[in-house]
């Protein structure tokens, strides 16, 4: 489903256009601070950075803030013995406040030594991005291998084959985008993504998926139907990441800043449905007798689709699939002429139609349950 720090309070994915648009200060209020400090500028700079700022406003600030209230009562409810949630898929809702911790500093340097927000220094938004990939990859594992160990299942795909198939996908990829002897009308941006921070971006909105997908196979296996409210209550958080990703394919233009701004409402949002499911979860009952995943012999258990991947297969399919995008949205993009002219109307169609489609998936499968 790349904020960004308080932004990807919800993930997604995300990766989050959120934190890295540093709050810019009020010119005017620094600029008086300046005459009045003059030796002390690098100070007073420091002093007024928002790590969080989106818009003269600052509405995503205080949204990305309040974001993060929600997150830690979701955490508590998550967390607790009634929800039965695996522990290393809780370590990996908790880790997300490293990410929140991480994307703070690198966007007050962002904004101190190269005076631009953290969108547009790739090194330091990358690199606090890839803390909401490794949020999302603990909690995929976590629950994949509770899956997976419960069910004893064992899936028939060949990995290698599947590896093999990736890898020849991300070849050709490359031989389009960096070998067509046709140059690009369009030259790449000063403060265009790079492949590997696009990487981070689009796997974490993969894994994201993958994970909802799982939390609703889990309300199968366990009886307690109420874990299909998370999947529903996530959906939010991973629009909130393909709004990050969209600010970005248009490089970050100004004239898109609204859509940062419904990030980090959306990231509230999300939170808050996720909070909501959580507690919902912790007074549902699951069949099992100690209220875990339910063996297949038991009166009540419901089999999944057996076609299913295991860990290993999904983290080559989410590999493969990140890298194959990045390369587009990295090279492919300067082909077009719809990146370097961004509309507001334009930028949203990116992401209500995958919204929607994701949205068709859940309603699909309900009526099919």
């Amino acid at each position: 489903m790349g904020k960004e720090g308080v932004t990807a309070l919800g993930f997604v994915p995300g990766a989050s256009a959120t934190t890295r648009r540093i709050v810019r200060t009020s010119e005017g209020a620094r600029d008086s601070m300046i005459r009045r400090r003059n030796g002390r500028c690098s100070v007073v700079v420091k002093v007024f950075t928002n790590p969080w700022s989106v818009s003269s406003a600052e509405l995503g600030s205080q949204l990305f803030a309040l974001s993060l209230f929600p997150y830690l009562a979701f955490l508590k409810s998550i967390g607790s013995k009634e929800t039965d949630c695996p522990r290393l898929a809780v370590r990996g809702f908790q880790f997300l406040l490293v990410f929140v911790a991480a994307t703070i500093p690198a966007g007050i340097y962002a904004k101190v030594a190269y005076n631009e927000i953290l969108a547009n220094v790739d090194w330091l938004h990358g690199g606090a991005e890839s803390f909401l990939t490794i949020t999302n990859l603990i909690i995929l594992l976590g629950f994949k291998s509770d899956l997976d160990g419960s069910t004893k299942k064992q899936r028939s795909r060949n990995t290698l084959a599947t590896s093999a198939l990736g890898v020849s996908l991300v070849a050709w990829a490359g031989l389009v985008f960096l070998g067509s002897p046709i140059a690009p009308p369009h030259a790449q941006p000063g403060n265009a993504l790079s492949v590997l921070t696009w990487i981070i971006h689009i796997s974490s909105l993969i894994e994201w998926l993958v994970v909802m997908d799982i939390i609703w196979d889990r309300a199968q296996l366990t009886g307690n139907e109420k874990w299909k409210g998370l999947t529903w209550g996530m959906i939010p958080l991973h629009t909130s990441g393909l709004l990050a990703c969209t600010f970005h394919m248009f490089y970050n233009a100004p004239v898109l800043d609204p859509l940062v701004t419904m990030q980090a409402a959306l990231t509230c949002v999300g939170n808050t449905t996720m909070w909501y499911a959580a507690q919902r979860i912790s007074k549902g009952k699951s069949k099992g007798a100690a209220g875990g995943v339910l063996d297949k012999d038991e009166p009540g258990a419901r089999t999944i689709n057996e076609s299913g991947s295991n860990a290993a297969e999904d983290l080559i399919t989410v590999g493969a699939l990140s890298v194959i995008a990045s390369v587009f949205l990295h090279y492919g993009t300067l082909f077009f002429d719809f990146p370097f002219e961004p509309t507001l109307p334009l930028a949203m169609a990116f992401v209500l139609v995958p919204t929607a489609a994701n949205v068709s998936k859940w309603v699909l499968r309900s009526r099919s349950s």
